[in-house]
């Protein structure tokens, strides 16, 4: 039987979007519940034992809410062998754009027409990425042009640095950044926006 250990964290993903993860830490625990730290938060659950015998606990209470699993303990990445030789690493991705400095965050205002937007390097956006998660501010960082590869399509991407991970920027098409407002043809207001 899995049991939740004080001191170790616990990863599950999103049940509506596979590269999104949630983790908990562990800071303790009784008989019947375990507290822990959960997106910068301390909480306390119930925990429940499934068919199999291992413990789990669901922090929140909605259709689509995390369940972590004793059986999910987050591994440490394993350091490379030191008899094996290296490779040396393709050279595709270019070189991590500095954060600029708060002075040189940029407001500007956006043109009234047909839903064309301006997009400057320290200009801020915002990712929404619906009810279960909350929106998460960034700066552009930078532009860059990718060339068509053979499986590919390139173009013209913003380098977004996340608030919430700002050491590796995210590549977005310039197509994918909206003017605040703005919604798909099926209505959906998911996106990445200006601010």
């Amino acid at each position: 039987m899995k049991k939740f250990e004080i001191g170790k964290s616990y990863v599950t993903r999103s049940i509506c979007d596979y590269n999104c993860k949630f983790v908990i830490t562990i800071t303790g625990r009784t008989a019947k519940t375990v507290s822990y730290n959960y997106m910068g938060e301390a909480r306390r659950s119930k925990i429940r034992i499934d068919d199999d015998g291992c413990e789990f606990i669901q922090p929140d209470r909605y259709s689509m809410a995390p369940t972590f699993r004793a059986e999910r303990e987050v591994q440490p990445e394993e350091a490379p062998a030191a008899d094996v030789e290296e490779t040396p690493a393709p050279a595709a991705a270019p070189a991590p754009v500095e954060a600029p400095a708060a002075s040189n965050v940029v407001t500007i205002a956006q043109p009234v027409d047909d839903g064309t937007v301006i997009l400057m390097i320290g200009q801020r956006v915002e990712r929404n990425c619906g009810a279960c998660f909350p929106a998460v501010g960034g700066t552009i960082a930078g532009f860059v042009d990718v060339p068509d590869g053979r499986f590919f399509r390139g173009g013209s991407f913003a380098l977004v640095r996340w608030d919430d991970n700002p050491d590796v920027p995210e590549r977005l098409r310039l197509c994918e950044i909206h003017r605040r407002g703005w919604r798909s043809p099926g209505g959906s207001p998911l996106g990445v926006f200006v601010r």
